[in-house]
């Protein structure tokens, strides 16, 4: 079961469960608001999840994986069913997810065509055939962009990490494509859906609409994570160097995953238009830890340098919690626990879904976070 008894978080500030009892919950996408669905979470080995206005869970789609996981975190069980996003204007669910032909794993998106947002009236793949990993550094976040685009985070597939500066492997890269999978007219390299290069495992993507651009979280090796806004072209360094095109780096690993920016008054304006970023930590080892295992909120100036840098919010249990997907919506931040009572081998299923609201006036003091 979920508690929000071990999270703490800012001043003024509240912390909800939404959902519980899930099993491996990785990323988390908001439905359109015509729907009943509230959200889609992307369950790391083979379903996604719907939570409705209610706060019911169901399933949307499941047996999505084509092997059997060994559930090793950190390691071989760190791939599956990862990034998500929905189609504002059809509500369709596009999932990125690992898939085995002749015992190698590869990448694929695929995309599920859905009237009542509960159930899947059809499915199409729109990309496979990337070579991949076990390892994690596989086809990560999905958003959709400000253009109407799908771009996809994709990792270096862990074992060749030159993918990333090689224009002809899609590893290591950010692609821009259309909503069918095809290329757009107006991508940096004719015919080709490559858009940025030289990431080493971009896990998160968020839109910025004060200077319409993409960020995403980088995961580096034992140092050097970062967040990086994505140019049209751009290349940002890997390998060797995870500092190059970024506007913000961790000296040591703190494992960011997930991303996204207040930009609609969820938080009032004092905090509109910053950045909330996910730090999982280490997946093996019980709180209380010196990286990861919160949620941080960073102040960006117009050209993305960071002004100010805070924890948001924080666990503060004695368990493995890891806060891995994040996302706003309309009335507050919701992130993903991926382990919640959980276990690392995915013997015993306790992910939980949190939501953040900021406290109405008369309301009463909200937990404040205890250095």
């Amino acid at each position: 079961m979920g508690s929000v008894d071990n999270w703490w978080t800012f001043p003024g500030f509240r912390i909800e469960l939404v959902a519980t009892g899930l099993d491996k919950p990785v990323n988390v996408s908001m439905a359109p608001k015509q729907a009943d669905v509230m959200l889609y979470v992307t369950e790391l080995y083979g379903q996604i999840r719907y939570v409705t206005n209610d706060c019911e869970v169901g399933t949307f789609t499941e047996g999505l994986l084509n092997y059997k996981p060994d559930y090793v975190l950190p390691g071989s069980g760190e791939s599956g069913v990862t990034g998500i996003c929905v189609d504002p204007n059809s509500g369709d669910v596009f999932a990125s997810m690992i898939y085995v032909n002749d015992e190698k794993p590869f990448s694929r998106i695929v995309r599920f065509y859905t009237t009542d947002g509960m159930s899947v009236e059809d499915q199409e793949v729109i990309l496979d055939g990337v070579p991949s990993t076990f390892n994690a550094h596989q086809v990560q976040a999905l958003s959709i962009g400000l253009d109407g685009k799908l771009y996809v985070n994709f990792g270096d597939g862990y074992d060749n990490p030159e993918a990333a500066q090689d224009l002809e492997d899609l590893r290591g890269k950010v692609l821009r494509m259309n909503l069918d999978g095809s290329v757009p007219d107006d991508n940096p390299i004719k015919d080709e859906l490559v858009y940025a290069r030289g990431f080493r495992n971009p896990f998160g993507a968020a839109w910025r609409r004060s200077d319409n651009s993409l960020y995403i979280s980088d995961n580096g090796a034992q140092s050097y994570d970062r967040i990086a806004r994505v140019e049209s072209g751009g290349n940002y360094g890997w390998p060797p160097d995870m500092r190059y095109g970024s506007l913000f780096w961790w000296t040591f690993a703190q494992a960011p995953t997930a991303l996204d920016f207040a930009q609609d008054g969820q938080f009032g304006g004092r905090f509109n238009d910053h950045l909330f970023v996910s730090l999982a930590g280490p997946a093996r080892y019980k709180a209380p830890l010196m990286k990861g295992k919160k949620i941080v909120k960073l102040e960006l100036g117009n050209d993305g340098r960071v002004l100010s840098y805070d924890d948001f919010v924080v666990y503060s249990g004695e368990g493995l919690a890891m806060p891995v997907g994040l996302t706003f919506g309309s009335d507050g931040m919701y992130f993903t626990d991926l382990h919640g009572g959980g276990d690392i081998y995915g013997k015993k299923a306790g992910g939980n879904v949190y939501r953040v609201v900021k406290i109405k006036e008369g309301e009463g003091p909200g937990k404040a976070l205890r250095y």
